[in-house]
């Protein structure tokens, strides 16, 4: 945690009652990241994934080259269209793919700062670094919001809203970003779990999700068969 912030939220219960106290003054939608991403090349943007795959290489500059991503993602688009066996509309083929991990110009956001809050403590291997959570007033960027027509059960789990910018990014006001440091990010992931019922099986909801998480529900199966294996065998200490 940054000793030289002390106003920054220092529980988890400081933190939902900072949220809580923001988002008094108006509608907001929320994401959450497990970094600050402030460093170049990212300079604190909220950025799309495909926004981001051209910002990090090292042979492209996005502004020098007036890059416009939209005409990236509808090449991209003309060549996903072919994997689906029926008519789809171009949003709801962007949305399956950010969900399922692929690069898009959707910013995840999400109308429950829980869920939100979810996503900056999932990952294990960013438990060790700070974290973030932006509240975005939703009337600043409303015309960039979309809504799939037929969303996905994740889509509906995660309560999803995504901004499409055709810049790739926006720029969070300072006032509106919420840092979570690093050793919060279990506890916090506990309470969401204990006291929200927030947790890896509610908000990956679906087949992926299941894949996702195989090796905890592997374990649960082996422990399971080889105390049953163990109660066949008459030994009823072990089983």
């Amino acid at each position: 945690m940054d000793k030289e912030k002390p106003n920054e939220p220092s529980t988890v219960d400081e933190i939902l009652r900072k949220i809580e106290e923001k988002t008094d003054t108006g509608e907001y939608l929320y994401r959450g990241e497990p970094e600050h991403y402030c460093e170049d090349p990212y300079y604190g943007k909220v950025s799309s994934k495909l926004y981001r795959d051209f910002l990090e290489r090292a042979d492209f500059d996005v502004e020098a080259e007036h890059f416009d991503i939209e005409v990236v993602q509808e090449a991209m688009l003309s060549a996903a269209r072919r994997f689906f066996r029926k008519t789809v509309q171009d949003f709801e083929i962007l949305a399956e793919i950010q969900h399922y991990g692929g690069k898009t110009n959707l910013i995840d956001f999400t109308t429950d700062y829980l869920i939100a809050l979810f996503m900056i403590c999932d990952r294990e291997e960013s438990l060790s670094k700070d974290g973030r959570i932006i509240l975005q007033e939703k009337e600043l960027i409303d015309r960039y919001i979309a809504e799939p027509y037929e969303p996905i059960n994740r889509v509906i789990a995660q309560k999803s809203v995504f901004v499409r910018h055709p810049d790739g990014f926006i720029f969070p006001n300072e006032d509106d970003v919420i840092s979570i440091p690093a050793d919060l990010k279990k506890p916090i992931r506990k309470h969401l779990e204990r006291y929200h019922d927030v947790s890896a099986e509610r908000v990956y909801n679906d087949l992926h999700g299941f894949i996702k998480n195989q090796d905890v529900h592997l374990e649960a199966c082996v422990d399971f068969y080889m105390g049953a294996a163990e109660a066949q065998k008459g030994d009823s200490e072990n089983g």
